[in-house]
């Protein structure tokens, strides 16, 4: 695809839609560009800590959520009816580092426990939260789900190396996004799933990176939750499995 999407015309508003990671610098932008654009809306969000989650001016439903935990993902889904009509769901969560872990520069640097932690919550934890998701949602009802990837997890793309933890838990989300597109085509049930990179935001998780980048490459907040919903909108049948950036073009895995 050689052109962006978002020269389509846009699809139906949504009326229902959840946010994973909604209390995160993208995911609250992303609650708050959609209670202004479309006033009739109803969000669910999901967060970690909802108490820092903003007040809006359409209904909300805020649940507790850990992406690491299995049983957290569990219980807050057992909260919505089943059989529920949600028209889109965008998961937002995602982990880069810490105060003690960094991007290893070097493959001298790799640990089981930077791995391991990328993976939950990058891959693992987006994973399992669209599985049983999945199960709760009419599958009779149009959903479009789309995850927050990153140019950076492209293998394609890939030319200097480096940051070896999220690349890698980022190239495995987009192979399991791939792999959800295919199978629920295969069911024909009419369920969109797709990557999306938002570029660089200037969250807490590119924070440390600033210094180094052009402003002109660093996207604010509410440029990357504008420019992401339209990207939702302009979605069809046959983009599901593929990974799109904030401008609306496809690129490769």
């Amino acid at each position: 695809m050689t052109e962006s999407i978002l020269k389509r015309k846009h699809d139906t508003p949504p009326e229902c839609v959840l946010v994973a990671g909604a209390s995160g610098g993208i995911g609250q932008t992303f609650c708050l560009q959609l209670a202004e654009q479309f006033p009739s809306i109803t969000l669910i969000r999901l967060a970690r800590n909802t108490s820092k989650l903003l007040p809006l001016t359409v209904p909300t439903q805020d649940i507790t959520f850990d992406i690491t935990d299995t049983v957290s993902i569990s219980n807050a889904l057992k909260i919505l009816p089943d059989n529920v009509n949600i028209d889109w769901v965008f998961i937002a969560t995602g982990w880069l580092h810490d105060d003690i872990l960094h991007p290893e520069k070097t493959w001298r640097s790799l640990e089981v426990n930077h791995l391991l932690h990328a993976y939950t919550v990058n891959a693992i934890g987006p994973t399992l939260l669209v599985k049983q998701l999945l199960a709760k949602l009419n599958p009779g009802h149009s959903t479009t789900i789309g995850i927050l990837s990153a140019r950076i997890g492209s293998i394609s793309d890939n030319q200097i190396g480096g940051w070896h933890a999220y690349r890698a838990s980022k190239a495995a989300l987009n192979m399991l996004i791939k792999n959800f597109a295919i199978e629920l085509t295969r069911m024909k049930r009419p369920t969109i799933v797709v990557g999306l990179q938002p570029g660089t935001t200037d969250t807490p998780l590119s924070k440390p990176f600033k210094r180094n980048m052009s402003p002109t490459h660093l996207h604010t907040p509410e440029f990357t939750a504008r420019h992401l919903i339209n990207v939702m909108q302009c979605l069809v049948a046959e983009d599901s499995g593929q990974l799109f950036d904030y401008a609306g073009f496809c690129f490769a895995p």
